[in-house]
């Protein structure tokens, strides 16, 4: 951050490119910090936006850059926009070293709406990348291992969960770039019934929060990760206070919910503590966790409207709904109904009525049907994801 500082204030009167990216670079670094009101003025200053024409590369970097900001600010379909522009840009002028930036912001935005397809279209991108074969990528590996934790493919999550984990140099850059990170790396260690890994997370990101203590949400990822592990509802609260962006301060509320749930603490304080993650949630889109937290609520009796995830724009084909379209998606990838029912956090008894109904639409009896008959240009555009050609076709 210091030097990032230095570069800015180093005036160039020739104005040479390299010079010309310092400001969006420094942007960049806030963001990761989640130093979002210092970047959001930065990236707004006066001086990045003077007259005179822009190379391709500066406008890639620019516009990713501000989208990703924007996407960690909550401004969430104003950040897409914006990546989705600079990765056009990217392709055109080859800069390699953005693409990933940008595939990461797409790929976690498809997730957290649950629209899989658009999801693991970016999934495959990154993957083309050579994940943790290049300084940088740590945030692609994170997004990938979580897909396929939530897909059911477990060897290959634990696989990219260790590699992680094991990787020091990887380790660190997730835990200094993604405040989401230790605790979904806890979270899921446990589940696969790997502790040490969760125990060597823990270790890492308090390492971290020492090392940084000027950053605040390395010390919220530190209190959550530890929080979850030593099933301490004093650190969750504390990480959730902290945390500059709803999203992770969501996501730890959600976690001292359930905590709470498990003791079968004060009711009305655990209802509460759900519903402000809820509310976290929907105000920035991410329909999936929405869903799940909603349905934990229901567990207590209380019903909350959510946003549903993949929503599309226009017309569904054969007048689907946006959930009847969720379903076909997933069952026509071959996925049984629990595993529909586990992406969309809703039962397979619900899955079987959707399906049903999917079924009388199409005039289709079966899932091989289904199948042989479902494809892409039903679907049309992905949601929320503008026409983008990348050389191999549009998508």
């Amino acid at each position: 951050m210091q030097y990032a500082a230095a570069a800015v204030d180093t005036r160039c009167e020739e104005r040479h490119e390299f010079c010309t990216l310092a400001p969006f670079w420094r942007v960049a670094l806030l963001t990761k910090a989640r130093e979002l009101t210092v970047g959001w003025r930065a990236i707004n200053a006066p001086e990045l936006h003077r007259g005179g024409s822009e190379s391709l590369l500066v406008t890639a970097t620019s516009q990713i850059i501000r989208g990703e900001l924007l996407f960690a600010r909550g401004f969430v379909d104003d950040g897409l926009a914006d990546v989705q522009a600079g990765l056009r840009a990217a392709e055109r002028c080859e800069a390699r070293l953005l693409l990933p930036i940008g595939y990461v912001v797409l790929a976690l935005a498809a997730f957290r709406r649950a629209d899989m397809r658009t999801c693991l279209h970016f999934v495959d991108k990154l993957t083309g990348e050579a994940l943790l074969g290049y300084f940088g990528q740590a945030a692609g590996a994170w997004v990938t291992a979580q897909v396929a934790e939530a897909r059911g493919e477990t060897d290959r999550a634990a696989g990219l969960i260790a590699g992680i984990v094991n990787d020091r140099l990887i380790l660190r850059q997730l835990l200094v770039s993604e405040p989401a990170a230790a605790s979904w790396l806890v979270r899921a260690s446990c589940k696969l019934g790997a502790r040490e890994l969760a125990e060597a997370t823990v270790t890492a990101a308090a390492v971290a929060a020492t090392e940084h203590l000027g950053f605040r949400v390395i010390r919220g990822a530190a209190l959550h990760a530890a929080g979850l592990l030593e099933e301490n509802p004093g650190k969750l609260r504390e990480a959730a206070n902290i945390y500059p962006d709803q999203w992770c301060g969501a996501s730890a509320r959600e976690d001292l919910a359930g905590l709470l749930a498990g003791r079968r603490s004060d009711r009305s304080n655990t209802v509460r503590t759900f519903e402000l993650a809820l509310g976290a949630y929907t105000a920035v889109g991410a329909a999936r966790d929405a869903s799940r937290v909603a349905n934990k609520l229901r567990d207590f009796g209380v019903r909350r409207g959510v946003v549903r995830p993949v929503q599309r724009s226009g017309n569904q084909p054969h007048g689907l709904t946006n959930m009847e379209f969720a379903v076909a998606e997933l069952v026509s990838q071959g996925h049984t109904n629990n595993e529909v029912g586990r992406q969309l956090f809703i039962s397979r008894h619900t899955v079987a009525f959707h399906l049903k109904k999917v079924y009388q639409k199409m005039s289709i009896t079966s899932r091989v049907e289904l199948a042989a008959s479902w494809k892409q240009p039903h679907g049309g555009a992905s949601p929320n994801i503008r026409e983008y050609d990348d050389g191999g076709g549009r998508w």
